[in-house]
């Protein structure tokens, strides 16, 4: 599977493939005892894709999803979509979880003083991120511009 335009790959329960508005494609329960299942999904989706991009979405990804799982409380989602805007296509990276009133914060971390620098890493690679909040769960996204 890959989220290249007009793609013949077949879909897999809640993926949807092609080119078009918000297209979903990957939504999955956080496997938060071992986050190279996760990895692997992501490499795995973004085959086909220029090797440095597929690894500064594979560690945005990880430092959000490390995040929820240390910090909030579950059910724990990830969501990857790529949003199609012709020559400014980007993919979007959604962690979901169950703890709105615990908002992560960038150099800070309660799981130890050598931690707390994966959010650095977040700003540095994605062109914006930021939290949102629904009710009593919240979304921390990033968004990567998809190269050419």
């Amino acid at each position: 599977m890959t989220l290249y335009p007009g793609s013949d790959q077949p879909s897999r329960a809640g993926e949807h493939t092609g080119h078009g508005k918000d297209e979903v494609a990957l939504e999955t329960s956080l496997p938060c005892e071992d986050l190279a299942v996760m990895r692997q999904e992501v490499r795995n989706l973004l085959r086909g894709f220029h090797e440095e991009f597929v690894q500064d979405v594979e560690l945005v990804c990880n430092e959000l999803v490390a995040n929820a799982c240390d910090h909030a409380d579950g059910p724990r989602r990830l969501r990857i979509c790529r949003r199609g805007h012709g020559d400014d296509d980007e993919l979007v990276i959604e962690v979901h979880d169950a703890s709105a009133d615990r908002v992560p914060t960038v150099g800070g971390s309660t799981a130890g003083r050598n931690r707390g620098n994966g959010l650095r890493m977040v700003q540095v690679l994605s062109s914006d991120w930021g939290v949102r909040r629904t009710g009593a769960t919240k979304v921390v996204w990033a968004r990567l511009p998809v190269p050419v």
